[in-house]
């Protein structure tokens, strides 16, 4: 029973981790990027961190759980306008 639940959890993370990929460098014009998943290091107790290149760096959890209210939200959008 926990693998079936371990590779749905797993999906739904990496369906929100590629939104967010795409969504946050359109919607801030390049200003603020998604960090890679495995580096938790160093971001501040807000979850994120100042680049070198001017721009700023999300944490990937916390940039996962916004591309997945971004996604139920365009969803909803998606549904309303079908029924």
């Amino acid at each position: 029973m926990t693998v079936p639940l371990s590779t749905f959890q797993s999906i739904w993370w990496l369906l929100g981790y590629a939104i967010a990929r795409l969504v946050f460098p359109v919607v801030s014009f390049g200003k603020v990027r998604v960090g890679p998943i495995l580096d938790s290091h160093k971001f501040n107790w807000l979850g994120y961190r100042d680049r070198e290149e001017g721009c700023m760096e999300i944490e990937a959890t916390f940039a996962t759980l916004i591309g997945l209210l971004a996604f139920c939200a365009g969803l909803m959008v998606i549904l309303f306008f079908i029924h």
